[in-house]
């Protein structure tokens, strides 16, 4: 009988694609304390529990939802309040995810291209993908 391997044979993607936050970083406590913050300046008070809510959202949105709280700002005012306060504190510490850096060195030396595909704001994405240049000593694609 003749040995038929059932394994395919190995093969290198095209390219990967790498979400930003939840796959390179976590950056949503850093959202939470903005949040907490921003909505603890107006007065109100905001939980753990209101900010795991938001998680997936977009900004825009989060923006109605702290109106509705009591924040007497503008939606672009409450999205640059927020994304202010989670670039000061990547500043401070860019909370990558275990093995993330690591792993994009890995394929980057292999000699695949990688992008960065994110829903988060230029800005944001711009912070990271300067830190990864600096850890990396490279820009990845964006």
């Amino acid at each position: 009988m003749p040995v038929v391997s059932t394994s395919a044979p190995a093969s290198v993607p095209a390219a990967v694609l790498w979400d930003m936050d939840g796959t390179l970083v976590d950056t949503e406590p850093y959202w939470l304390v903005a949040e907490q913050e921003l909505v603890a300046a107006w007065g109100g008070h905001w939980t753990h529990e209101d900010g795991l809510e938001l998680v997936g959202q977009g900004l825009w949105s989060s923006a109605l939802v702290f109106r509705s709280r009591g924040v007497d700002l503008d939606p672009q005012q409450i999205i640059d309040t927020l994304t202010d306060r989670v670039l000061e504190q990547i500043d401070e510490h860019v909370p990558w995810r275990p093995g993330a850096r690591e792993l994009l060195a890995e394929v980057r030396a292999a000699g695949i291209p990688t992008a960065l595909v994110t829903m988060s704001i230029r800005r944001m994405a711009d912070t990271i993908i300067g830190a990864l240049e600096h850890e990396l000593g490279e820009r990845p694609s964006t």
